[in-house]
């Protein structure tokens, strides 16, 4: 009871002295049968020339309803005497009226004292985009204008615009931009392990006729770890694929995306312009975007190479059977990471196929619920991989280097199957 009686004594505190419009110029719209639309205000239906005051404003700007002097009050329904703006203006703001309109604007006295010292906008950083975020009533005490608020390039529209956002209730501005290179002239750089963007935002002064600053300029910068993902994005040309791979049980959808890398830290990857010795040995990454890491993880079933672009293509190496490194063909490969979280680690040594040019590597793998044991071996990989719907195949084509390796046949491999073929046809010869 006593927390009703004191919002019922502050509702009654609040209108204490309010007084509602009952005047006969404008009339009431309940005298004239009047009513309000936005795009003529409130008018009598008797004459739609002679405006009128109503008891229930359904316009979007309600303080349009009231004449001069008066503003909607929308706790009596009526226009009051009483100045008040609806909704409520927040901790900074007070209301005031700008042309007979209730309008919030920035309560000065709030930042009383406050120096351009104080003044601390914040960024943040998300693999898509980066935010810079400013108080609005505290550039305004300071002289600026926030509304002249726009990236220092500001060749498109887009790198021009800046929104009003309610936060801890006060106004902040924000201005978002891509993580791009280029993008409204963001400036990307990079060291051995992080990934930089730069930009400067540019915040003009208010139009006064006393100046007491200089228009702002404010670098910010968003850094980013270089992972086996994100050093994708400086490469120019890298080695890469992405295919959609289906949810468990076929439920969504997820990119599953394989390149391969020339360092054991995924951080290098192999490029089109880029030529790798036979012998040398690579490292494939595949990971996933959007999963859910805490539920799923990416296994891959089995990894092969061909000397063609076709998957079916019998001349196939393993690099990977039923999750582990498959090494009876041959070829040096080691599983470093598989089937404990959204990414997979996979290093190789680089072999061809002899009188062919050509390596393509073909990878299955699935996102696996963590309630089984996705790191496992398991070599039933042809019966698993035929009854689910859940795998996904990608493949890349690693950009030998011809001239070294033509000229050498001592790092050459061959499939099984070629090498079969090869022995029934000598001992045809030798019968």
């Amino acid at each position: 009871m006593k927390y009703i009686y004191l919002i019922v004594l502050a509702a009654l505190l609040r209108h204490a002295g309010a007084a509602c419009y009952n005047g006969t110029d404008p009339a009431l719209c309940t005298t004239c049968s009047g009513s309000c639309f936005d795009n003529n205000g409130c008018m009598c239906s008797d004459d739609e020339t002679i405006p009128c005051v109503p008891t229930a404003c359904q316009m979007t700007t309600m303080s349009l309803c009231c004449p001069s002097g008066y503003f909607w009050n929308s706790d009596l329904s009526c226009c009051s005497d009483t100045l008040i703006c609806d909704p409520p203006c927040l901790s900074d703001e007070m209301c005031v009226s700008v042309s007979n309109v209730a309008t919030c604007a920035c309560n000065d006295s709030a930042y009383s004292g406050k120096t351009i010292a104080d003044f601390s906008p914040s960024v943040s950083c998300n693999t898509v985009t980066m935010t810079i975020s400013v108080s609005q009533c505290l550039l305004a005490h300071l002289g600026y204008d926030y509304t002249n608020m726009h990236l220092l390039n500001s060749s498109l529209a887009a790198c021009r615009y800046s929104y009003s956002e309610i936060i801890n209730n006060s106004s902040v501005r924000k201005v978002q931009l891509r993580v791009e290179d280029g993008w409204c002239g963001t400036i990307m750089t990079f060291d051995s392990t992080k990934l930089y963007y730069k930009n400067s935002l540019y915040i003009g002064i208010q139009n006064k006729s006393i100046i007491t600053v200089s228009p702002m300029l404010l670098n910010f910068t968003c850094s980013y770890n270089l992972t086996m993902e994100t050093s994708l994005i400086y490469a120019l040309k890298p080695i890469q694929n992405t295919v959609t791979l289906p949810g468990p049980n076929g439920t969504g959808s997820y990119a599953l995306t394989m390149a391969a890398y020339l360092n054991p830290n995924f951080i290098s990857p192999i490029q089109a312009d880029d030529t790798v010795e036979v012998g040398t040995l690579i490292y494939l990454g595949l990971f996933v975007a959007n999963a859910d890491g805490t539920a799923f993880s990416l296994r891959v079933e089995e990894c092969y190479a061909t000397p063609t672009n076709d998957p079916t293509d019998v001349n196939r190496v393993y690099i990977v059977r039923g999750g582990c490194a498959y090494t009876n063909d041959g070829v040096e490969s080691v599983v470093k990471e598989n089937g404990k979280s959204l990414e997979a680690q996979i290093q190789v040594s680089t072999f061809s196929f002899q009188g062919q040019l050509d390596v393509f590597i073909f990878c299955n793998a699935t996102l696996c619920p963590k309630t089984q044991q996705c790191n496992m071996c398991t070599y039933n990989t042809r019966l698993a991989r035929t009854s689910s719907t859940s795998f996904a195949q990608t493949a890349i084509n690693i950009p030998l280097d011809y001239t070294s390796y033509l000229n050498s046949g001592s790092q050459t491999a061959v499939s099984w199957a070629v090498m079969l073929s090869f022995l029934v046809v000598l001992l045809k010869m030798n019968i």
